[in-house]
């Protein structure tokens, strides 16, 4: 109680950025929670959850990201099911917190609430990727971390953050990476300011990034198979050629408008926009945390921090640079933009409120504010309206070629496979297993990445008695070196020489439905 007292004391704001928080995020769950479908990427994370909710473990019993996401919603299971709609649930509620922290920084710099309320549909219709919630909220509540770290660099705010670090990797370790680097740099920029020794924040960081990592440590200590996969997991990645599908920037100024419609260049123009203006804010975001005074620091705390933690953050989209990405990282942005006044004497602040507000407004509605869900399911045109269509316990409203495809799938599948027998499925349609409710017979449920000799050992093994496996040979994303043929040629070939291929209607010349030879 104590520490909940102190804690409303600091922020005096607090009871209304929850409010907020909670009311944006349930009212964006209400609207948009039933739209839409990902067979691939979201399947990747509702299959987790849902074998998790079972009794198995990530990274150990299937691929997977880090664990926390997973504990996070098949926790929430218990109350709301482990459909997909429920794991939206589940993410939106960590949405909640991250956009709570995000306006609690946008605090120090406006007490109207109206504009919080703006400043709240920002980073909500921001998180524009529902099975990654959690890269956005993780952000935001690192800022917040740093600003009062910032402000009042006390040992226990040091520890906070330290702790922060490690329940980021624990949720993904690259969020722990950008976390510490941002953490750290926080650390030596105060001890500059301030004078005071390194090693006391850099050692309350340390202490606190081992308590935060402490579930993963536990796991990696007393689960043996767990160990063996988590040290797997890092030798693989480091083999890879990329860490993920490459996707170049469309700068502004090449953006071709002839023939297009006008919000789709207008999106492909803001979107270039933020690869423009995200590095530049930074910069003087930097260059004034440099030259501040340090009686200066305090205030300028929200803008430094989110400098700090938003320069790491932003790596993560340098690769995949479409908005998919960017809405995973785009939030410390956000946030220092709409504080840019305190950077400002008074007699200057409020036109750069206004530039900033009216910056980021723009930015988000033409960006992600045209492609939303809901915007896309009311736009539809005529004869293209969404449909209904049944997703385990869930009815879902998806567009009319989506709903086609999931009911031909689940038909075509139910009526070949006997429910006892397993299917092999590549990433593409990976939703068929989830859908089913059908346990993977491969520990790789998303075959893409290049697989080393060991790795398509293992699934020759895993496959030695599967007689039903459904192929999509088109690659993911836009590498074309990422389709099974080329990652995992001899699993192919073995598909190729031992199985028969059955016809599906409908179905395009890509996708191979196969049926194992009999003896």
């Amino acid at each position: 109680m104590r520490a909940l007292t102190r804690l409303r004391e600091s922020e005096p704001a607090l009871a209304w950025c929850v409010l907020i928080a909670t009311a944006l995020c349930a009212l964006s769950f209400l609207a948009q929670g039933h739209l839409g479908i990902n067979m691939q990427d979201e399947a990747f994370l509702w299959y987790g959850v849902v074998r998790t909710h079972a009794g198995e473990l990530p990274l150990r019993d299937f691929r997977s990201y880090d664990p926390g996401r997973y504990l996070w919603c098949a926790a929430w299971s218990t109350l709301f099911g482990d459909g997909l709609v429920a794991v939206r649930a589940a993410g939106t509620i960590f949405v909640a917190l991250g956009v709570c922290a995000g306006l609690l920084v946008v605090s120090r710099a406006t007490a109207s609430r109206f504009l919080l309320v703006l400043a709240g549909i920002v980073l909500v219709v921001w998180v524009a990727t529902p099975w990654k919630p959690y890269e956005p909220s993780t952000a935001l509540i690192g800022t917040w971390l740093a600003t009062r770290t910032l402000e009042k660099p006390a040992p226990g705010r040091w520890f906070a953050c330290g702790a922060f670090i490690g329940l980021a990797a624990f949720f993904g370790r690259n969020l722990g990476l950008y976390a510490a680097a941002g953490m750290v740099a926080a650390a030596a920029y105060m001890t500059w300011k301030t004078r005071e020794p390194a090693g006391r924040a850099l050692t309350r960081l340390a202490l606190g990034t081992v308590v935060g990592y402490a579930p993963m440590l536990l796991l990696i200590a007393f689960d043996s198979g767990f160990r063996a996969a988590f040290v797997d997991s890092i030798t693989f990645w480091t083999r890879q050629r990329s860490l993920n599908v490459s996707v170049p920037v469309i700068w502004p100024w090449l953006v071709d408008p002839a023939g297009r419609p006008f919000l789709e260049v207008a999106r492909d123009v803001a979107i270039g926009l933020v690869f423009v203006l995200g590095p530049i804010g930074y910069l003087a975001g930097a260059v004034r945390a440099v030259l501040s005074r340090t009686a200066e620091v305090p205030r300028l705390a929200p803008i430094v921090a989110a400098t700090f933690i938003g320069v790491p953050w932003f790596h993560h989209a340098s690769v995949a640079s479409e908005v998919s990405h960017l809405s995973q990282v785009i939030h410390p942005w956000l946030v220092g933009a709409l504080c840019a006044p305190l950077a400002f004497p008074e007699t200057r602040a409020r036109l750069v409120r206004i530039v900033a507000w009216v910056t980021v407004g723009l930015l988000t509605f033409f960006a992600v504010g045209t492609s939303m869900p809901i915007v896309i399911r009311l736009t539809a045109p005529p004869g293209r309206e969404h449909v209904t269509v049944r997703v385990g316990n869930d009815d879902l409203i998806v567009p009319p070629l989506m709903a086609s495809t999931v009911n031909g799938l689940r038909r075509f599948v139910k009526s070949q496979v006997p429910p006892d027998e397993p299917i092999f499925v590549t990433a593409q349609n990976l939703i068929v297993q989830p859908l089913l409710g059908r346990r993977s017979p491969v520990w790789d449920i998303f075959p893409f990445w290049e697989a080393d000799a060991a790795e398509q050992d293992r699934m020759l093994r895993e496959l030695a008695d599967v007689r039903w496996a459904l192929v999509d040979t088109r690659p993911v994303g836009t590498d074309p070196h990422m389709r099974l043929g080329l990652s995992h040629p001899r699993v192919w070939s073995m598909l190729q020489a031992e199985f028969d291929r059955v016809p599906v209607s409908g179905a395009g010349e890509w996708v191979y439905f196969l049926r194992r030879k009999d003896p």
